[in-house]
């Protein structure tokens, strides 16, 4: 979290921390990271600025709960950063655009040498599920995908993890998948892109957990590359 947001806020800095690490998908870089692929990875906390919301507020639903792309209210709905215009130019300019101006180099670099397969990587734990209509009957893992997304994709990812005897739901509790802003308007035939989001109970605060669920996902990488999509 940048010094400067701390000059913002409304809250004490420990509550502050408390609703950030709530939040947090927590060491999925590491859950993910073990591995050689190429990786886009946002180095600030969410509670700053969410580089997977939509900046247009028509667009994201997420804005009436005061948790657009610059966050200014906690999941219990306590203000906790003071923000104005000036303030979210300031952030979309500097550090939104910033990531999202890397993952399109990175995406039309590889679409150059062929199919690229964008794995959107999350967990989620249900005290941060805003939805109260969400909160039920919650998977090990939720595999997100878009209207249109290339089925043996979604088939070998639900299959994978059920084979390994997660509970495995389609678009829920989360839905979608990150597409790069240089394909929102321009598809690509031979760019596909999936979310595989892991329910923290499956790996939090339990090294042997953790351990089991990082391998199981850096094997289902090395077999995603195998799968000849058409």
């Amino acid at each position: 979290i940048p010094n400067f947001f701390w000059e913002k806020a409304l809250l004490s800095k420990d509550e502050i921390l408390e609703f950030k690490n709530k939040i947090t998908d927590t060491k999925t870089g590491k859950l993910f990271g073990k591995n050689k692929n190429k990786k886009v990875v946002f180095p600030f906390s969410r509670i700053f600025c969410d580089v997977e919301r939509f900046v247009d507020e028509k667009k994201e639903d997420m804005c009436k709960f005061g948790m657009g792309f610059v966050y200014e209210k906690t999941t219990e709905q306590k203000q906790f950063v003071e923000i104005n215009d000036a303030y979210k130019n300031f952030v979309l300019n500097n550090f939104y655009k910033k990531h999202h101006s890397k993952l399109d180099s990175l995406t039309l670099k590889l679409l150059k040498k062929g199919k690229v397969i964008l794995v959107d990587c999350h967990s989620f734990s249900k005290d941060i599920i805003m939805f109260n209509d969400k909160k039920q009957n919650l998977p090990d893992v939720c595999v997100g995908f878009n209207e249109g997304c290339n089925k043996k994709l979604v088939d070998f990812t639900f299959n994978f993890f059920k084979n390994a005897k997660l509970k495995v739901l389609k678009n829920y509790p989360y839905e979608g998948s990150m597409i790069p802003n240089c394909l929102l308007e321009n598809k690509n035939k031979n760019f596909e892109s999936i979310m595989i989001e892991i329910n923290k109970n499956c790996y939090f605060n339990n090294k042997n957990k953790f351990s089991k669920m990082q391998k199981l996902l850096n094997y289902y990488l090395l077999e995603l590359k195998k799968l000849n999509l058409k």
